[in-house]
């Protein structure tokens, strides 16, 4: 074997041990996702595919050894990475980033109607778990009282929204990478994305609906982190646009962990401003608007 080939071998050695080894661990697996959609962008699907395949038998060995649940580890891994493969390949063979969130919303939304079709009663299923969750926490001398009902309304959507939130960052981050060395132009595109019409028309009908109490909550939910997404872009237009220091966003992160009771507000601003350029443009300049 030659040095340039065992290089090679060496670098998938890396981005599978890392794929494998990163996606069990709470917060680092959204890495393991970044790293897949990196990979299909710079290798291409079917390189992506194989380090992927090679993950999974990682991640069967790491399970057995560390006495996980293999069937269902194994089982969330071979989903979610084939959605990440989905979404980098849509980014790489379009160029839109947009495209590739659009795809993710989808998702999300058709994940929903799924989960709650096989669930069958989601409100008593979640009502269920919320109860012995609480019921637990009371044995360990924390009592919690909440609206059960009112909370099993919004898990299934809680759930699904916080997929989504953890999806999309993955993609945006796994998409700056592969922009950072094959030198393109992700910065313009994220300051770009928009959710559409398609997306933002449905969650206008259903944010309706729910108003008059026909049980969209989770949906609307699933909706309201997309447009954080979209919102946080039209804050990085605008910063492009006005020349902010380079770090800028730094502060947009942590601004909800400083001010952990602001971040329910601030985030729903951030949701607002992006459904409100989707109606209304507001990533226009002087020439544009005269």
């Amino acid at each position: 074997m030659n040095g340039f080939a065992a290089w090679l071998l060496a670098q998938r050695a890396r981005r599978v041990v890392f794929i494998a080894s990163l996606f069990p661990l709470p917060v680092l697996g959204m890495i393991s996702a970044a790293i897949v959609v990196m990979d299909t962008q710079i290798k291409g699907p079917r390189e992506a595919l194989l380090d992927c395949t090679l993950a999974l038998l990682l991640l069967a060995g790491i399970a057995w050894f560390a006495d996980m649940d293999t069937p269902i580890l194994l089982g969330s891994a071979m989903v979610s990475w084939v959605l990440w493969l989905v979404l980098g390949t849509i980014v790489a063979r379009t160029g839109s980033l947009t495209l590739a969130v659009q795809a993710a919303v989808i998702i999300a939304l058709a994940g929903l109607v799924v989960f709650n079709l096989v669930i069958g009663d989601p409100v008593a299923y979640w009502a269920q778990v919320l109860e012995v969750l609480y019921a637990d926490l009371a044995e360990q001398g924390l009592e919690i009282t909440a609206n059960i009902e009112q909370q099993a309304r919004l898990m299934s959507g809680v759930v699904i929204a916080g997929s989504l939130t953890g999806g999309l960052i993955a993609l945006l981050l796994g998409s700056a990478w592969a922009s950072r060395i094959s030198g393109g132009n992700y910065a313009q595109q994220f300051s770009e994305l928009r959710l559409g019409y398609v997306i933002g028309g449905i969650a206008a009908l259903m944010g309706v609906a729910g108003l008059f109490g026909f049980g969209f909550d989770g949906a609307v939910l699933v909706f309201g982190a997309a447009f954080v997404f979209h919102g946080i872009a039209v804050v990085a237009w605008w910063s492009r646009r006005r020349n902010w220091p380079g770090g800028w966003w730094i502060g947009l992160c942590i601004l909800p962990i400083l001010l952990p009771d602001f971040s329910i507000v601030f985030l729903a601003l951030l949701s607002v401003l992006g459904f409100v350029d989707n109606w209304y443009n507001l990533r226009r300049t002087p020439a544009m608007m005269s």
